[in-house]
């Protein structure tokens, strides 16, 4: 069984996060499960955007407290299940900083990592984010693989809050204008939106009955690339 740690900005998408990991285990078979451990990085979403404007010593802190104790007990795969939190923290080199300082192979799986390669099947792509520091940082990760890209995105922590506060998914895309900001993306050339909050695929069923275009959820890519440590552990 594979250990991994899910980290992520709050309690609710860290949860968010083992959820989905929990239910892949469901259909996995037996030699592919995984044993999931909850690691949330603030208490909610204000100590969050504190975090994620905080300088980089005091990230750095809050990390290695978090993967040091981790890598003790046998864990050698995270999962960033917050794309916020992977775009304000250098998580590619603090991996390889983290196999050095540890002597083993730690991977550290993250939306931006996926994103790095999803450029190269589009032209023009929405972008819904909690925020306009992860927008930007999406943009970033999807414009490296396709310089032609042309992003068409939105940041609005709004959305969040609601989230965590447990609104219903309908009462969401309405006080928030989702189906409008669909139509203006879908105005603009936009060939699909891309969900760039692992909160908001919890609106994904509803958001789908009002949008008019496809919508992109990275998790699962995540969860091919976490299996891809079992076939490096075999």
């Amino acid at each position: 069984m594979l250990k991994v740690s899910v980290l992520a900005g709050t309690p609710v998408d860290t949860q968010m996060g083992v959820d989905f990991l929990e239910r892949k285990n469901r259909h996995a078979p037996e030699d592919r499960q995984l044993e999931v451990l909850y690691r949330p990085v603030a208490v909610d979403c204000d100590s969050q955007i504190r975090f994620q404007y905080s300088d980089n010593d005091e990230k750095r802190q809050v990390m290695d407290a978090i993967f040091d104790a981790d890598i003790e007990n046998g864990v050698r795969d995270f999962f960033i299940y917050c794309n916020s939190l992977s775009g304000a923290f250098d998580f590619d080199r603090y991996e390889m900083q983290k196999s050095i300082d540890s002597g083993e192979d730690i991977h550290i799986i993250t939306p931006l990592k996926i994103y790095r390669s999803l450029g190269r099947g589009y032209r023009r792509l929405g972008v819904i984010a909690a925020n306009n520091l992860s927008a930007h940082s999406i943009e970033e990760a999807l414009m490296s693989s396709n310089r032609d890209l042309y992003v068409i995105g939105s940041g609005n922590m709004a959305i969040v809050r609601a989230i965590e506060e447990g609104y219903e998914p309908s009462a969401i895309i309405e006080s928030c204008g989702l189906a409008d900001m669909d139509r203006y993306m879908e105005a603009c050339g936009a060939e699909a939106i891309l969900l760039g909050c692992t909160h908001f695929p919890y609106l994904k069923d509803e958001f789908e009955k009002v949008c008019g275009l496809p919508l992109i959820d990275p998790a699962d890519m995540m969860y091919e690339k976490l299996m891809e440590s079992f076939i490096l552990q075999g």
